[in-house]
C-alpha cells in the first residue's frame, strides 16, 4: 500500500489517497502563495429565470463569446478517417456479444422478408440471394480469434449455401487477425459485390434501399 505521506500537500499538509488528487489541489491550494484563482462562471448561482449573461452579446464585441464558440464550434464538421470508421466499427461489434449485434452497422438499415440489414450493400447482397434462390440465414456460431494477445469472439454475417460469408468494406488488422484465424470465411469485399450491385440496380432501380420495409 502507498503510504499516504508520499501525496501530502506542502501547503497546508493535507493528504491524498493518489498522486492525482495531490496535483489536482496544489495549485489551487489556499495556502499556496503562487495559487491558481479559480475563475467562477458568469451563470453560477444564477437563479431560475434569471437572463443569461450573454444574451446580446457579439463575438465580434466580446471576447469571452469569440472564446466559447472557438470551443465548441471546434468539433463541427468533424468526420472520421477511414481507418478510424474501420476501427469504430471493429469495436462496435466486439461489444457485449463479440459478434453480430443489429444496428451496429454504419449504413442505411432496416428490415427486408425478414432480415436486418446493416447496411445497403447487406440489402443488396440479400435481395440478390433471394432472387437467386440462394439458401442464405443470419449466422450465429462464434468464432475465436487472437488480437493484441488477447483472444476475442467473432461472428461472422451469413451463411450462404452452407458457406459462411463475411460481407466487409475495410480491411484493418484487427479484420486481417479474424480472418487469419478462419480462412474457411468467404469474404466479399466492394469490388467482389459490384456485380450484385449492378444485378440489384437494373432491377430495381438505383434507390433499392427504399425496399426496406
Amino acid at each position: 500500500m502507498i503510504n499516504s505521506a508520499m501525496h501530502l500537500c506542502n501547503y497546508c499538509q493535507q493528504t491524498f489517497s493518489n498522486s492525482g488528487g495531490k496535483a489536482t489541489h496544489v495549485p489551487y491550494c489556499k495556502l499556496n502563495p503562487e495559487r491558481i484563482q479559480r475563475v467562477k462562471s458568469p451563470n453560477a448561482h444564477a437563479r431560475k429565470g434569471s437572463t443569461n449573461w450573454a444574451k446580446g452579446l457579439k463575438k465580434e464585441t466580446d471576447a469571452r463569446i469569440t472564446s466559447r464558440k472557438g470551443i465548441s464550434g471546434s468539433f463541427k464538421n468533424k468526420t472520421h478517417s477511414s481507418d478510424t470508421k474501420a476501427r469504430l466499427s471493429e469495436v462496435a461489434k466486439e461489444r457485449k456479444i463479440g459478434g453480430y449485434i443489429q444496428g451496429s452497422g454504419r449504413g442505411k438499415k432496416g428490415w427486408y422478408k425478414g432480415f436486418f440489414c446493416d447496411s445497403s450493400w447487406e440489402l443488396a447482397y440479400i435481395i440478390y440471394c433471394l432472387d437467386k434462390n440462394l439458401d442464405i440465414r443470419r449466422n450465429t456460431e462464434k468464432r475465436k480469434y487472437e488480437y493484441n494477445g488477447v483472444v476475442k469472439n467473432y461472428i461472422p454475417d451469413f451463411i450462404v449455401n452452407g458457406v459462411i460469408t463475411e460481407i466487409k468494406g475495410y480491411k484493418t488488422a484487427q479484420w486481417l487477425a479474424k480472418l487469419s484465424a478462419n480462412p474457411d470465411v468467404s469474404v466479399l469485399y466492394k469490388t467482389d459485390l459490384q456485380p450484385i450491385f449492378a444485378y440489384v440496380k437494373a432491377k430495381y432501380g438505383a434507390d433499392y434501399i427504399n425496399m426496406y420495409e
